[in-house]
């Protein structure tokens, strides 16, 4: 009896305290993506409006997501996307890349580039030949 006793109360803790981390890092997660939200809401960005013509469609605190259309009229093995991040006192913080290959004439190709630069408040996409 004592045995049963004993593992009832074990089994209890157990059961309270899975609860307690369950909600305690569910209500951390929930913190979490409010402030990510509140950084990518504060986050002010411009993307190249000449050849090729780039636009964002989604920019958070860790990822700038977009498409680029070849208006070139010509075919282009490589070009890069190149996104450069500022702070509020317009201090670059570093550059980012993403390659995007075989690019043909009036094709829309999407590009990803995440990074991990605290304290942005600018970024500035642009195209370019070559890193």
């Amino acid at each position: 009896m004592k045995t049963m006793n004993k593992f009832w109360k074990y089994f209890l803790n157990f059961v309270v305290l899975f609860l307690l981390v369950t909600g305690l890092s569910y209500w951390a997660r929930t913190i979490n993506d409010k402030n990510e939200a509140k950084q990518a809401a504060q986050i002010t960005y411009t993307a190249q409006e000449s050849s090729p013509l780039i636009e964002i469609t989604k920019c958070t605190s860790k990822k700038v997501i977009g498409t680029a259309t070849n208006d070139m009229n010509v075919l282009v093995n490589a070009i890069y996307i190149k996104a450069d991040f500022y702070d509020e006192s317009n201090n670059l913080l570093g550059t980012e890349y993403d390659e995007i290959k075989y690019f043909n004439v009036e094709e829309k190709a999407k590009f990803e580039i995440d990074y991990k630069y605290n304290n942005v408040a600018r970024i500035e996409v642009t195209a370019t030949n070559s890193k």
